[in-house]
């Protein structure tokens, strides 16, 4: 870096960037840059020529800085997601120095001798043996474009003895050498070893301090005579060697007179083409008014690019023009391309890179061994051949990288600036929660690991008490150290929360919360209670969600069975006494063929639309979703363990009228039914305490099918109620069984 100016070595450049403060502190070879107080210290400078620069990307901080020995000091990005658009008042004076001097043609002298803007000119200041038959064709105009304000250079032709002399404008010298308008004597020329000097004093030569890719100006073309054959008007910019050079370049055998004179000759032609480094050209601009044109240069060596010449003329065949034709030429810029075309990563090409996209951020991710990363791992194309490229590589360790690289112009007003987060996955195979869960305390060879799914996925169940302030704390990582000790041995496997302590509740409760880059390991904070985690490291996320356990020592049958019906708030008990198996005794009994039922093992307070929601997640029936298409259960299913359903599935089973015991077990997830014996007296059908001749009416009339059947009919236990046991009714009332 080149020794800074005194006023800049004594104090920092104070920056007033909107509601920011931005200083650079450069000192050796580096600089401390502070953003709002905050320092950012030994930051890597680029120098090319007086310019230094500086990128940053640091903690909401992407800037790109850029300051001279001259104490010109600008500085772009973005500050907290803030917009960052600063330039020093010098920038404007410094950037002037790669333009053509005048180039807005605001300059004019008020000695009406001088009628040409300051350094540029027609043939008012023409040379050659004709240039005394000249007459003034560039003057001063008020006619400029929509939005502008000021002047604007106007040019003319002139007819001289019946030929027409296009009007031309140039920041180097015209030459008038010769009556044929076609011949190359009549050009524009320049050259650095010139004394002469033009009516302001300067020298017809203008310097260049870098290499535009373009020239911009805007520009308006009458003619005072319509020439369909001739309609255009011209614009030449040609960059060479700084040594003479004429435009049109010499053509071999062009005299300097129309009697005769010096010719050019081979050696002319070869040696005007040498000269030149890149040509910007345009020679059919049409008439029109006010209009924009932008003409890139084409290179040919960019090395001999040391002086711009620059000619305009009302029309681009050499005297083919008409008299009055008119070309006004305002706001000249040379265009400094400050643009990336590629940014490599050890040769391969950010994923997603694209010239024209508005994407000025990049992450990349790499497993496996940590990448020892400096400035040349990444190889940066700049569009512009001026255009100078700054590349900052912050080692954040463990295989971390955050990246800057910025691209100016040495104009300070085009750039770009990149940001590219590197990020190492050191995955194992392996994924471990850190912390106060399942009963263990912060060491570095402790974890509670993980269930290993596809694509990187883990899954956890976990248990918190609350230990500390009523919460617990935990992170993870992807392997564990030897020693309880051993933190720094797995810091770059670990990984956390985006902020410290971020707390998970019913807020953020089955969201994919963002985890941090390697090595950063801010703890998740969690009440007490059970609950699962899905840790997704390709995705970087952590999805948590509460545990919901349905099992609560009770069991309630739901449905038709002991003539409740269906009720939210209403079941039948069911027994038990290791909340393991559960029985009941059950009847079902009406006019209906099958009688339907379920179980939950919560009830609700109420018997509505909320009481059903509630007690949803504890339902639970026959196998299958839905509740449109039941179970029944056949007379070869009884006595079988039937599968239960899912919790929170409806789906019933289905009985018809009887007695039934009921067998849950919680543990298998079965349900087993078996007829019940009826109670009471044998052969009481009518429950009415005596056994006698109104039960075998009934009993007939069940046979017949006068009545229901009800199980407790089924005196023999064949599972029908029929003539048999119509037969067994009647010895019994007869005392013979």
């Amino acid at each position: 870096m080149k020794k800074i100016s005194t006023l800049l070595a004594a104090a920092a450049c104070v920056l007033g960037l909107q509601a920011q403060t931005v200083t650079v502190s450069p000192h050796d070879n580096v600089c401390d840059v502070t953003v709002d107080g905050t320092t950012y210290n030994d930051v890597a400078v680029t120098t090319v020529g007086d310019i230094h620069l500086v990128a940053l990307n640091r903690d909401g901080v992407s800037l790109l800085v850029r300051y001279t020995d001259a104490n010109t000091v600008a500085a772009h990005g973005t500050f907290n997601g803030q917009p960052v658009d600063y330039t020093s008042g010098a920038v404007a004076a410094y950037a002037q120095t790669f333009q053509i001097p005048n180039s807005d043609f605001e300059t004019w002298s008020t000695d009406e001798s001088i009628t040409e803007p300051r350094y540029w000119h027609g043939f008012k200041s023409a040379t050659g043996s004709l240039a005394s038959q000249a007459t003034s064709t560039l003057l001063k105009s008020n006619d400029v474009r929509t939005g502008a304000s000021g002047s604007s250079a106007v040019i003319a032709s002139k007819s001289i003895y019946g030929i027409v002399a296009n009007g031309t404008m140039t920041n180097g010298r015209l030459m008038a050498q010769s009556m044929s308008a076609a011949s190359t004597w009549n050009h524009s020329e320049m050259d650095q070893t010139s004394t002469a000097t033009d009516n302001w004093g300067d020298k017809f030569y203008t310097a260049l301090n870098a290499k535009p890719d373009a020239i911009k100006t805007w520009l308006k073309f009458t003619q005072g005579t319509t020439n369909a054959q001739y309609p255009y008007a011209t614009l030449s910019a040609i960059l060479f060697d700084g040594d003479k050079y004429q435009d049109p370049e010499p053509k071999k055998g062009d005299s300097s007179s129309l009697i005769g004179g010096t010719k050019y000759t081979q050696d002319d032609v070869d040696y005007a083409a040498a000269r030149v480094a890149a040509k910007a050209q345009n020679k059919q601009i049409a008439t029109g008014d006010w209009r924009e044109l932008s003409i890139p240069f084409s290179y040919t060596d960019a090395s001999k690019a040391k002086a711009i010449l620059v000619t305009i003329s009302t029309n681009a065949t050499p005297g083919k023009g008409n008299a009055n034709d008119q070309v006004w030429v305002d706001d000249m810029e040379l265009v400094y391309d400050a643009s990336i075309s590629n940014i490599a990563l050890n040769g391969v090409t950010l994923e997603g890179f694209s010239f024209d996209a508005a994407t000025k951020s990049y992450n990349v991710s790499y497993t496996g061994e940590a990448l020892n990363l400096t400035a040349e791992n990444f190889d940066v194309t700049a569009a512009g051949q001026s255009a100078m490229v700054v590349k900052n590589v912050e080692n954040l360790g463990y295989g971390n990288y955050r990246v800057a690289i910025g691209v100016t112009g040495p104009d300070f007003k085009n750039y770009d600036l990149y940001t590219i987060n590197v990020t190492r996955n050191p995955l194992t195979g392996k994924a471990y929660v850190m912390g106060t869960v399942n009963g263990n305390t912060w060491a570095a060879n402790v974890g509670y690991e993980m269930t290993a799914g596809e694509n990187n996925v883990y899954t956890a169940r976990i248990t918190t008490t609350g230990s500390a302030d009523g919460y617990d704390y935990f992170s993870f990582t992807t392997q564990l150290a030897n020693d309880a000790d051993g933190w720094d041995g797995i810091k770059g496997f670990r990984t956390g929360a985006e902020s410290a302590d971020l707390l998970i509740d019913d807020s953020n409760l089955g969201t994919a919360l963002s985890l941090t880059d390697w090595g950063i390991y801010n703890s998740f904070k969690i009440a007490a209670g059970e609950w699962d985690l899905t840790l997704d490291l390709n995705n970087k996320t952590l999805t948590v969600s509460k545990v919901f356990n349905p099992i609560t020592g009770k069991v309630y049958i739901l449905g038709d069975v002991n003539g409740n019906g269906w009720h939210a708030n209403n079941g039948v008990e069911m027994t038990t006494e290791d909340q393991k198996i559960y029985t009941a005794e059950v009847t079902t009994a009406g006019e209906n063929s099958l009688y339907y039922f379920g179980f939950t093992t919560e009830l609700a307070n109420d018997d509505d639309e909320g009481g059903w929601n509630y007690i949803l997640p504890y339902r639970f029936g026959a196998p299958g979703e839905g509740t449109d298409v039941s179970i029944t259960i056949e007379d070869s299913d009884l006595g079988t363990a039937l599968a239960l359903g899912e919790w929170g599935h409806t789906r019933a089973y289905a009985l018809p009228a009887g007695q039934w015991n009921f067998t849950l077990d919680m543990e298998a997830r079965t349900l087993t039914v078996t007829k019940a014996t009826a109670p009471g007296l044998r052969g009481d059908i009518n429950g009415d305490g005596v056994v006698d001749s109104n039960d075998i009416n009934t009993i007939v009339n069940m046979t017949l099918g006068k009545a229901e059947k009800l199980g407790i009919a089924d005196l023999n236990g064949d599972n029908a109620v029929d003539s048999q046991d119509v037969n067994i009714l009647i010895n019994i009332v007869l005392g013979k069984s």
